[in-house]
């Protein structure tokens, strides 16, 4: 067996991982997570940037993505292939979760004429799990793994306000908010009142804290037993962003339409 480095050994040890943690197998998936919108097409030594990792370790890692058909070079860049969706086919095939709401994502698309998606916390962001566009797509529209900030959108704070205070207080302090508008809510104590808000309300209104014009609204998904496991969301585009919250008229279809995937969600 291949010895760590000392310096990998250090960081592992200051990590936590046991021993059982393999090294080469994160590195892969770091390869993997650097690609994205802005960097779809990168040289090797731009992926050891990315990654901050050597030169030798990203070399073995793309030449292996290369060789199973989940990336491609022209001999100096290298892009990612659409067989990496299989890695997360895997997932949604596996998780039942994304089976039952993607119908119920299709039907409040079509009674609200507006996209509409499921989304779970993942860290500080949401994480898009099942989806359906109604209309032109657009830069913003929801798709499958889709990540954004939890914190200045309705879906994240549907899912945060069912924290239990302990928890909500713990994710809030580690929380680093950026301004993206200038309707973004970065100050952690307004952000904290939003949010209890939305708890006792029962559904999250957002108005042009992710983009000018963006409005949305997102009710908590809850299980059968009532543990919250994400969020349900209709968005909405507004010509005319000094209207006022566009979204909220479409709380009763979002409630109604988590109300009923409750008893299939084991």
């Amino acid at each position: 067996m291949a010895r760590l480095r000392e310096q990998d050994a250090q960081r592992r040890a200051a990590s936590g991982y046991g021993p059982d943690f393999l090294e080469a197998f994160a590195r892969g998936l770091r390869v993997i997570g650097a690609f994205d919108r802005q960097r779809s097409g990168m040289t090797l030594s731009e992926v050891a940037r990315a990654t901050d990792l050597p030169k030798p370790s990203v070399r073995r890692a793309l030449y292996t993505l290369t060789c199973l058909g989940l990336a491609t070079s022209d001999g100096r860049s290298f892009r990612l292939t659409p067989k990496i969706m299989e890695l997360a086919s895997v997932y949604l095939g596996s998780n039942m979760i994304s089976t039952v709401v993607q119908p119920a994502c299709e039907r409040l698309a079509e009674l609200t004429e507006q996209s509409c998606f499921a989304a779970v916390l993942d860290g500080h962001d949401i994480m898009v799990i099942a989806h359906s566009l109604h209309g032109r797509p657009d830069v913003l529209a929801p798709t499958i793994g889709l990540r954004r900030p939890a914190f200045n959108t309705a879906a994240g704070r549907a899912i945060l306000s069912q924290l239990p205070h302990d928890a909500l207080d713990a994710w809030l302090d580690r929380l680093e908010p950026k301004g993206i508008t200038d309707f973004t809510v970065t100050d952690k104590r307004a952000l904290k009142a939003e949010i209890l808000q939305v708890r006792q309300q029962g559904f999250a209104i957002t108005a042009q804290e992710w983009r000018r014009g963006y409005h949305a609204a997102a009710v908590p998904l809850r299980r059968y037993d009532g543990g919250t496991i994400g969020a349900l969301c209709v968005a909405v585009w507004v010509e005319d962003s000094s209207e006022g919250s566009a979204a909220e008229r479409h709380v009763p279809a979002l409630t109604a339409e988590a109300e009923a995937l409750k008893p299939q969600l084991l």
